[in-house]
């Protein structure tokens, strides 16, 4: 179901982009060197007042382009739905060779491998009271 709408909001979303980039296509092809922000905006606002009026009467007129990217989103849409998964896979970490994301608990042999002498808590206790009375 989730998928499911998330086609549903990918495909309408592509959809818009498709109806707006056909209408400035037609606009450019028909005012040419005439075009000015004025008349896209007209275009533009036309577009998004009347969506359905406009999509419709590129599916009357058999708009090729509007019919071919209109396929290709539904393939696209589809795809990346099909494509993705839903839940994330974590990370893999290298132990050996270890950098970003790598935070773990040492073993004893990394922490004691001969640089440093083993002590207990109450020996490294006294030698610090007696750091303090010196």
């Amino acid at each position: 179901m989730k998928k499911l709408v998330w086609f549903c909001i990918s495909f309408f979303a592509f959809e818009i982009i498709i109806v707006l980039f056909i209408d400035l296509i037609l606009l450019v092809s028909e005012l040419k060197l005439s075009l000015t922000t004025r008349a896209m905006f007209n275009s533009l606002q036309d577009v998004f007042l009347h969506p359905i009026q406009t999509i419709n009467g590129y599916v009357m007129s058999q708009n090729p382009l509007f019919v071919i990217l209109t396929v290709l989103n539904l393939f696209y849409s589809g795809l990346i739905q099909l494509k993705y998964k839903t839940k994330k896979d974590g990370w893999a970490i290298h132990e050996k060779n270890a950098y970003h994301g790598s935070a773990r608990w040492e073993k004893e042999k990394e922490i004691l491998d001969g640089n440093f002498i083993g002590k207990s808590e109450q020996e490294v206790r006294e030698t610090f009271l007696q750091s303090l009375s010196k």
